[in-house]
């Protein structure tokens, strides 16, 4: 696997993370392949920070996980296998830039997937390929709990998600015109929001440059399993779906985790999952940060 950077760089010896030769590379890496691997160097959790916010001018978070600090959040997701999927693809804001440090890798199994979106997008069938390029509408049900803090960390007037009211939630659905969503009786949100599965790359003008990516394959460990629906009005079913991850696996790559790696992913292009832990959740330790 060619996309791994370790200390020894340019025929010299370079242990801090943050150097800024590492940072020209794993920029390099980026831009050519969409991930990019950092094995052997002196890594802690501030230090992961550090290098995120060399590529994001701001960290965006998830409302369902945990904080390691203030930059960075725990990745518990269970032991099952984790379907191919962008972070926070179902949500109106989904980040640039996604990094997972692991901190305590677990000796067998739970290897974090890999999946290129503009090579998957590029050898499916050209019936699936128009398929993926309607816009897909994602429904859902969210607890109070999540989507008020989900709308504080992004109102600008809000400080505590206990001060989040309906006014705040409407500002926030005026944002983007891609969004719906109604409050139930119980505080529960009644959500939409218009995607669309295929990216194309800002700086590009080629359909190559198309990259499947989205959280459709993916799991809700944390939320309610959405409804997808495709622009035509029909439902994506579990057929398409099955056939998408069936491919997608052709060109899948694997990243065995050792102790201090970080990876970092282009996550408009390339999508991400795990598969199956295997021993307890305890022998593995692995943090997400994620920004624009």
């Amino acid at each position: 696997m060619n996309n791994i950077i370790t200390p020894r760089q340019n025929h010299g010896l370079i242990h801090d993370l943050n150097d800024e030769v590492i940072i020209e590379l794993a920029k390099q890496h980026l831009s050519k392949e969409g991930w990019v691997l950092l094995r052997g160097f002196n890594c802690n959790l501030n230090k992961f920070s550090e290098l995120l916010q060399q590529f994001c001018q701001q960290l965006t978070f998830d409302p369902a996980r945990e904080f390691a600090d203030k930059n960075s959040q725990k990745v518990n997701a269970g032991k099952e296998s984790v379907g191919l999927h962008i972070e926070n693809g179902n949500t109106p804001f989904p980040p640039k830039y996604v990094g997972f440090y692991s901190a305590k890798s677990a000796e067998s199994g739970s290897q974090t997937t890999i999946c290129d979106g503009r090579k998957l997008y590029k050898n499916m069938p050209e019936q699936c390929q128009q398929k993926w390029q309607q816009g897909v509408t994602v429904s859902r049900q969210l607890p109070a709990h999540l989507w008020r803090k989900y709308v504080a960390a992004q109102h600008p007037n809000v400080n505590a998600e206990s001060d989040v009211n309906e006014k705040h939630l409407a500002d926030f659905i005026a944002v983007n015109p891609n969004q719906r969503g109604s409050i139930n009786s119980d505080g529960s949100l009644d959500y939409e929001l218009d995607i669309q599965p295929c990216l194309v790359d800002e700086r590009a003008e080629q359909l190559s440059e198309t990259a499947f990516a989205n959280a459709i394959l993916g799991p809700s460990f944390n939320y309610e399993q959405p409804t997808y629906t495709f622009a035509d009005g029909e439902q994506v079913s579990d057929i398409i779906i099955k056939q998408t991850a069936n491919l997608a696996e052709k060109y899948t790559h694997e990243i065995n985790w050792q102790n201090g790696d970080v990876a970092l992913i282009d996550n408009k292009r390339v999508m991400h999952g795990r598969r199956a832990i295997q021993g307890e959740l305890a022998e593995r330790q692995l943090f997400i940060a994620m920004g624009t």
